[in-house]
């Protein structure tokens, strides 16, 4: 009796183990609205992620202040490639376009100019107030999401 005792606490304390992971697991990272501090990352990216999963963009709106940075995050198993609204030309965020991709003034436009391989990230900083609108370049069925400067 006393060994079966033991073999059922056992397996709820595996089942509540399983499910608190799976539970954090499940938690998109949503830092909307939290304001970059550059000396908390050397990339200045604190605070403002979009993960990028096989249900899309997570967040899919962000809010933020002008100046900030947004990094998404590719957490599918596929690659994605974030990049300013209208396909295919990529052109609404001011002074982007796809063609500038592979130039000099790539570092500057709301276009991740590739698809990001699953883990791999991109950030770009928001220096013009207004809602952007992006999509993802590789498959416009994907989904999209929405960049709000304030």
């Amino acid at each position: 009796m006393k060994g079966l005792t033991i073999s059922v606490l056992v397996l709820i304390a595996i089942v509540g183990i399983v499910f608190l992971i799976y539970n954090f697991s499940q938690q998109p990272l949503n830092t909307a609205g939290v304001i970059n501090n550059p000396e908390e990352n050397s990339q200045g990216t604190a605070g403002n992620v979009i993960e990028i999963t096989s249900s899309g963009f997570t967040p899919s709106e962000l809010t933020i202040s002008r100046g900030e940075t947004v990094t998404w995050v590719n957490k599918d198993t596929e690659e994605h490639w974030p990049a300013s609204a209208q396909h295919p030309t990529h052109t609404v965020y001011p002074g982007s376009g796809i063609e500038k991709c592979g130039t000099a003034e790539q570092e500057s436009i709301f276009d991740a100019c590739h698809g990001l391989s699953p883990g791999e990230s991109w950030s770009f900083t928001f220096n013009e107030v207004g809602t952007w609108n992006y999509h993802e370049h590789l498959d416009i069925s994907f989904g999209f999401g929405k960049v709000i400067v304030q």
